[in-house]
């Protein structure tokens, strides 16, 4: 197994995983960003994606999956699937989901081995805000369940916000940082800007 973690853009510094399996097949985590950046690496390296996974429901984690889907063919699991099938193999990789509600209500990470893919329940640095369909409460018991996991399994982040990976204890001791009142002020027109693509 082989984790290809890609820097897309998209809303602000997201990032796609390409998790390489058996017979140079993969999964794709949060397919969202620069399309071009997913599909030339897809290309250049031979790779076979048999499905589409996402962390949770905000547009710039799924703003690709109808491409990928629809034009690419490949299956695409969320969250009323999760609830279904929460451990699955897929390519050879085998993937425990685990559900961490307060960014969102829907919020999943991914456990395949000792890897942890957070979407933006929890960054390198911080924790994605609850403003946009999130719980604070539920956050919190959310990050006091992360505890009870190894702390040295590798985190991978939705977003670049203070580094590309860290040790979930490295992470989770940096999970009080809340960004500034100017950097909400930021997000949220981001966020307005946003969703105009989607309308």
């Amino acid at each position: 197994m082989e984790i290809i973690q890609l820097n897309v853009g998209g809303f602000d510094n997201n990032f796609t995983y390409i998790v390489i399996g058996e017979n140079n097949e993969c999964i794709l985590i949060d397919p969202a960003g620069s399309k071009q950046v997913i599909d030339s690496y897809l290309n250049e390296h031979s790779l076979t994606p048999v499905l589409q996974l996402i962390t949770h429901a905000h547009p710039d984690h799924i703003e690709n999956i109808s491409y990928y889907s629809e034009e690419k063919k490949i299956p695409l699991k969320v969250f009323s699937d999760f609830q279904k099938q929460s451990e699955f193999v897929v390519c050879g990789i085998k993937i425990k989901v685990i559900f961490t509600p307060g960014h969102t209500f829907d919020s999943v990470c991914f456990l395949i081995a000792n890897n942890l893919f957070t979407g933006d329940i929890l960054f390198v640095q911080g924790v994605g805000t609850t403003a946009y369909g999130g719980d604070e409460e539920e956050l919190a018991r959310t990050l006091q369940k992360m505890f009870e996991l190894d702390q040295k399994i590798i985190v991978w982040p939705g977003h670049n916000y203070g580094g590309s990976k860290a040790t979930l204890g490295h992470a989770l001791a940096n999970s009080h940082i809340k960004p500034s009142e100017a950097m909400l002020a930021q997000i949220k027109k981001k966020v307005v800007e946003y969703e105009k693509q989607f309308k």
